[in-house]
């Protein structure tokens, strides 16, 4: 079977392309269409017809433009300052792939391949992309779409090509690479401390290995000595936020300005992080597993927020399911919640997940502002003629006082529902008869299940002499870290910020769990690792006093 050549005149040689343009080239290399919004066409695997839509080229190429290893294959870079340069080689882009990653057989052997070649020009790309023939008469892998591409799309594609990772990122000089953690002064003292304290440790720790490299240069192996050029000190800066969330925008500008950082990694604020997420995502700046129950979830494909979880949409999208499944004929519901955004983005989430299983004549809604409220809602729904199947509430910072009301007023309800975070305040024997009814959202594992790895962490932190005062935070901020470590072995001296994040999307597939989760994994352009949650509650005839009353449900 031959390969199909596309029919174009040939490029008369020494002739220039016709006039760039760069946005109409991101749009074909992102989308794969033309300046007209018509997907191209392509051929692969020599005759099957596909077109840009399913085919383009960041799909395999990836934002960054260094490629990687995609179903077995190599993908090489196809950045302007490698592409529009002779073929070098360069063991650090492949050591990784070479002695980190399980792959067939075959693709060591792939990837030790010199392919020497001279630079691209406009006129040889367009070749490679028509016809699979690189710039020393080679054929391409198969694998390579064979484009139905004008000479406008394959200078506006030149001229895209040539801006991607041309510059390095800000926040890396030749000896230090910045990053920033963000707490805000109003989140819980203890836990903001807990979290400044484990980010610290960490990057002490990884400075106390790069100075161990740096100062003894040959007392390696040639490969290690090799790599010593991606070696940088970690500068660590904290920001920390004040007063309301709508000024946190220009105070981390503010910060930006002073010391642009690589990225922000971990983190802890009482509030929403869109503010935050919504600077890192205008900036091209990665931010790295935050600690929020509310993080930016609107537009949050391919951009620059990496998060746990959804969290209170979440835990608001699996509640409806779960009561939609085992309580289909539900005749009323009541739905309680605080005025916060601890309160109303949940509640958001359950309506819209609800709206074709419970309609809204059924789920009477009440909102409150303060602990008064709240307790008087509950006294008045315990004592009401009007008879409810199910009690959900989301009580945002008042779990106490919804506790405490429903110990008091033990209302007569078949089920009754909280979020995740009143667990940490939950007593059974402050609630008596009614703490075994209570059902809770519970996006993380459960405590009776095993990760090896969280032994491992455990160990880490009492040799860094850290107090594990909050168990959950610390290991999802070790978590963070280690992503940030184990993208930059990834990239080596190559810091562009979109090959970092690249970088932890592979790295997240891998065995890293830390036991804060059941899975935790990122495909491409995905930004939530963790996808779902358990209904639970409270037992304390089982290890860890959690049963789950639901498989993981993922909505």
């Amino acid at each position: 079977m031959t390969a199909a050549i596309i029919s174009f005149a040939p490029l008369v040689p020494g002739e220039p392309l016709p006039a760039p343009n760069s946005g109409a080239g991101r749009e074909l290399y992102w989308h794969g269409t033309t300046p007209s919004g018509a997907p191209i066409q392509a051929t692969i695997a020599n005759d099957i017809k596909v077109d840009g839509s399913q085919f383009s080229c960041v799909n395999c190429h990836r934002p960054s433009g260094f490629g990687g290893s995609e179903g077995g294959k190599f993908v090489p870079p196809v950045t302007g300052p490698v592409l529009f340069s002779p073929r070098q080689l360069n063991r650090n882009r492949i050591y990784t792939k070479l002695f980190e990653e399980s792959q067939p057989t075959g693709f060591a052997a792939d990837v030790r391949k010199p392919r020497m070649r001279p630079a691209y020009t406009g006129q040889t790309l367009a070749g490679a992309l028509r016809n699979g023939v690189d710039p020393a008469g080679r054929k391409l892998d198969p694998q390579m779409p064979r484009y139905d591409l004008g000479d406008p799309d394959v200078a506006n594609l030149v001229a895209y090509l040539k801006t991607l990772s041309a510059v390095p990122s800000p926040g890396v000089d030749s000896e230090v690479i910045h990053f920033a953690t963000v707490v805000s002064d109003d989140a819980d003292p203890r836990e903001r401390d807990a979290v400044i304290k484990t980010v610290s440790a960490f990057v002490g720790w990884m400075n106390r290995a790069t100075d161990g490299y740096r100062k003894r240069p040959g007392f390696s192996p040639n490969h290690m000595s090799e790599l010593a050029s991606a070696f940088r000190n970690w500068k660590l800066h904290v920001w920390e936020l004040h007063g309301h969330s709508e000024t946190w925008s220009e105070q981390i500008r503010r910060q930006y300005d002073i010391q642009p950082v690589f990225a922000v990694v971990s983190g802890l604020v009482h509030g929403a992080w869109s503010p935050i997420g919504e600077f890192c995502d205008a900036n091209q700046l990665p931010c790295v597993f935050p600690n929020t129950e509310l993080p930016k979830t609107r537009d949050a494909e391919n951009a620059y927020s990496i998060y746990f979880s959804r969290g209170l949409t979440l835990e608001g999208e699996v509640l409806a399911r779960y009561l939609g499944r085992q309580y289909p004929r539900m005749a009323r519901l009541a739905l309680v919640h605080s005025n916060d955004p601890y309160g109303t983005t949940p509640v958001d989430a359950f309506r819209r997940a609800t709206s074709s299983g419970i309609p809204d004549e059924r789920i009477q809604e009440f909102e409150f502002s303060n602990a008064a409220e709240l307790k008087e809602i509950i006294r008045k729904l315990a004592s009401s003629a009007n008879k409810f199947d199910a009690l959900v509430l989301w009580p945002g910072d008042r779990v106490d006082a919804a506790l405490t009301a429903l110990s008091k007023w033990q209302p007569k309800i078949k089920v009754i529902t909280l979020p995740s975070d009143a667990l940490a305040e939950e007593r059974p024997e402050k609630l008596g008869a009614l703490a075994g009814s209570l059902l809770f959202v519970y996006p993380y594992e459960l405590p009776s299940a095993y990760h090896p790895r969280s032994f491992l962490v455990r160990q880490w932190m009492h040799a860094q002499h850290l107090d594990i005062t909050f168990p959950r935070l610390q290991f999802q901020t070790y978590y963070a870290m280690t992503m940030v470590e184990f993208a930059l072995d990834q990239v080596h001296d190559d810091f562009y910020r979109d090959y970092f994040i690249e970088g932890i999307e592979h790295e997240a597939e891998n065995n890293l769990n830390i036991g804060t989760h059941p899975t935790l994994a990122l495909g491409p352009g995905q930004r939530f690792a963790s996808k779902g949650a358990y209904i639970v509650r409270s037992d304390s005839k089982i290890p860890g006093g959690l049963r789950a009353v639901s498989d993981w449900i993922v909505p």
